[in-house]
């Protein structure tokens, strides 16, 4: 063989057809196309082995001895070349220890994360789940490098690169807990009410902070914001002592009411509705150990939806 990157795969094919069935024809036929072509394809085989490869014969073409010296080997790689078309990488979750790096905020951690890692528990007790704040990026350079797998941020701020593949998993509403009962209002913060109000400023949980802000300034609103934290460890105290309230999601909210006996109140606004979004790079779309992670992510999130909506909704 003079030059192996002259090669066409397309001529292998024909070369183990021809192995097989030993007429032009019959290869022309498999292949749809004609036998014209075919011989053409010969002919370029010929040159390219230094040898006349098939010979006519009674009833057909019989294979030289280069041609049967070189046939297993041509065999061998079209099989195998069919082989890795054809297979799916295969990943076996019970036997993995594989670490998965996501980015999420307080959200993801206090919510989704204790029904993510029970399921994974059962499923892939050797599998680990890191979990680092979100940033100010659109993500694209971290999921394409691997520094991260995958995102959970609000879709409505739109921060995340739009080459991402994305999909919605939780739709969740902002709403206002307090303490205590507040007196002016009938059950639902209206504009009015959201004025008298003072809040307690979480700022890891900027985004969804960041959508209350939105709101307020649509509507001509200045929250009277009496502290700003670092994050939402000492939000509940700080509420109970001085008697602040705060904007979060229902889901956050209600966990606030279930541990602590506060009291959430929606807003009377179908704005504040948003959904979270599920992000990775294309590059990695397929791969089946992310896969099933989303899989699973999913799944989290449709079981904290199902309690959600199970949960009675003040009026």
């Amino acid at each position: 063989m003079s030059d192996l990157n002259r090669i066409d795969l397309n001529l292998l094919r024909v070369f183990d057809l021809l192995m097989l069935e030993g007429s032009v024809s019959r290869v022309a036929q498999k292949l749809h196309l004609s036998q014209s072509t075919i011989s053409h394809a010969l002919s370029r085989l010929r040159r390219q082995f230094n040898d006349d490869l098939f010979i006519p014969v009674y009833g057909g073409m019989a294979p030289t001895e280069q041609a049967k010296l070189i046939s297993p080997l041509v065999r061998q790689a079209m099989l195998l070349l069919e082989q890795s078309i054809n297979s799916t990488p295969i990943f076996e979750p019970a036997q993995s220890k594989a670490k998965f790096r996501l980015a999420g905020g307080d959200y993801v951690e206090l919510v989704l994360l204790p029904v993510l890692m029970e399921q994974i528990a059962q499923l892939a007790p050797d599998i680990k789940i890191e979990i680092e704040g979100l940033k100010a990026t659109d993500y694209s350079r971290e999921l394409e490098s691997g520094a991260i797998d995958l995102v959970i941020g609000f879709e409505a701020l739109g921060r995340l690169a739009k080459s991402l593949k994305t999909a919605s998993i939780i739709t969740e509403q902002l709403v206002v807990i307090a303490p205590n009962p507040i007196d002016s209002t009938q059950g639902v913060i209206t504009v009015d009410s959201m004025r008298s109000l003072k809040f307690i400023y979480p700022s890891n949980w900027g985004h969804s902070q960041a959508l209350m802000d939105e709101w307020c300034q649509q509507h001509g609103v200045e929250r009277h914001i009496a502290i700003k934290t670092s994050g939402f460890v000492a939000v509940p105290v700080l509420m109970e002592k001085l008697g602040l309230v705060t904007a979060l999601p229902s889901a956050i909210a209600r966990y606030y009411e279930q541990q602590f006996g506060f009291i959430y109140y929606p807003i009377a606004s179908s704005e504040l509705t948003y959904r979270h979004l599920l992000a990775w790079h294309p590059l990695r779309d397929k791969d089946p150990s992310l896969l099933w992670l989303r899989q699973q992510i999913i799944k989290a999130a449709e079981t904290i939806e199902s309690h959600d909506a199970a949960l009675p909704r003040r009026s």
